[in-house]
C-alpha cells in the first residue's frame, strides 16, 4: 500500500491522537513568543483543523477515496484506479438499478471471514425478480462455454495472455474483436461445422437486461448454478416453470461488470442494504483515467 493510500485510510483513533498532538504542539510553541515558533504553531493548528474536517466529517459522511484492487469491475473500473465515493447520497434515496456502489462485504464473502470494502453494480432491488441464463456456443451440437472459447480463441486476442470472450447478438467478440463463425469452426477443428451462438442473459422482471458495461456475458445460471448461494425463501417460479430469485425488502443483488471473474452476491448471498457505504462517482487517478463512473 502506497503512502497516499495509508494516509487516506487512517483510522479514527489515529486521527484523533494526531489532532491532539498537533494542538498540544501549538500550545507549547505559542509560549515561545518567537516569529518562527508562532509560524509553526499556526501550521500545526491548520493541519489539526484540516484533519478534523477531512477525517471526522467529510470522509465518514460526505465523500471518501477508494482504491480498486482487482479486475472484478472491468472494463468500467481498472486495477489501480482511485475513485471518489459519495457517502451522502443514500441518506436521501435508495440505491437504483445500475448504481456502482461500495459496501462492507459480509464475512462469508471472504475466505478469511473478514469484512472488506467491495465495489459492485446494483442489478436488482427489493421487489425485482432475476434469472440468469448462461452463454455458450454450439459447434455441430458440441457445447463450448466461456472457458472453452477462451482456450481455442486465444490467438484472436490482443495478447498471448487471458482473453475476454463476450457473446452478443449472435456474435462472438474476443477482446472486442469480432470472430466469425467460420473462424470459430476452424479453431474447434471442425471447419465445415454449423455454429450457433447463445449469449448469456440477465432477465430482470422477465425482460432481458441490456448491459453494455460488462466484459463478458454470464457463463453460469442463477439460481441453480454450481456456485450459487440462494435461500429457498427467495425462490419464485414463473408461468413457464422457470425458477427466479425475488429480491426481498432490505436486500440487493450486486454483481461485478467482469461478470465471470467477480466474487459477488450470486455466490455469497443477497447484500444487506445497511452494508452500503456509498455510490462510486468519479475516477480521479491516474490522470489518463479521469472520468465519471457510469
Amino acid at each position: 500500500m502506497s503512502i497516499t493510500e495509508r494516509l487516506a485510510n487512517l483510522s479514527i483513533p489515529t486521527v484523533i491522537i494526531t489532532i491532539v498532538v498537533l494542538f498540544a504542539l501549538r500550545y507549547v510553541l505559542l509560549k515561545q513568543k518567537t516569529p518562527i515558533a508562532k509560524s509553526i504553531a499556526e501550521i500545526a493548528e491548520s493541519l489539526a483543523v484540516a484533519m478534523g474536517l477531512v477525517f471526522l466529517i467529510i470522509r465518514p459522511f460526505i465523500v471518501q477515496a477508494f482504491f480498486i484492487p482487482s479486475e472484478s469491475m472491468l472494463p468500467t473500473l481498472q486495477v489501480h484506479d482511485h475513485i471518489l465515493v459519495n457517502k451522502f447520497i443514500y441518506r436521501f434515496r435508495e440505491p437504483k438499478h445500475g448504481d456502482v456502489i461500495v459496501f462492507k462485504s459480509p464475512p462469508q464473502a471472504n475466505q478469511d471471514g473478514q469484512e472488506k470494502d467491495f465495489i459492485k453494480r446494483v442489478i436488482a432491488v427489493p421487489g425485482d425478480t432475476v434469472r440468469i441464463t448462461p452463454g455458450y456456443v454450439l459447434v455441430d451440437g458440441a457445447q463450448y462455454n466461456h472457458s472453452d472459447l477462451e482456450s481455442i480463441l486465444r490467438g484472436y486476442g490482443k495478447s498471448d495472455g487471458k482473453v475476454s470472450v463476450k457473446l452478443l447478438n449472435g456474435e462472438v467478440l474476443v477482446d472486442g474483436r469480432l470472430v466469425t463463425k467460420s473462424e470459430i469452426a476452424a479453431a474447434a477443428e471442425r471447419p465445415n461445422a454449423k455454429v450457433k451462438v447463445v449469449p448469456g442473459v440477465v432477465y430482470l422482471n422477465g425482460k432481458p437486461l441490456r448491459e453494455p458495461y460488462t466484459a463478458e456475458d454470464p457463463d453460469e445460471p442463477y439460481p441453480g448454478g454450481p456456485r450459487s448461494f440462494v435461500k429457498d425463501e427467495w425462490i419464485v417460479v414463473n408461468k413457464k416453470g422457470e425458477q427466479m430469485v425475488k429480491i426481498p425488502k432490505g436486500k440487493l443483488l450486486v454483481m461485478g461488470d467482469n461478470r465471470n471473474d467477480s466474487n459477488d452476491a450470486r455466490f455469497w448471498g443477497l447484500l444487506d442494504r445497511d452494508r452500503v457505504l456509498g455510490k462510486a462517482m468519479f475516477i480521479f487517478w491516474p490522470p489518463s483515467r479521469i472520468r465519471w463512473v457510469h
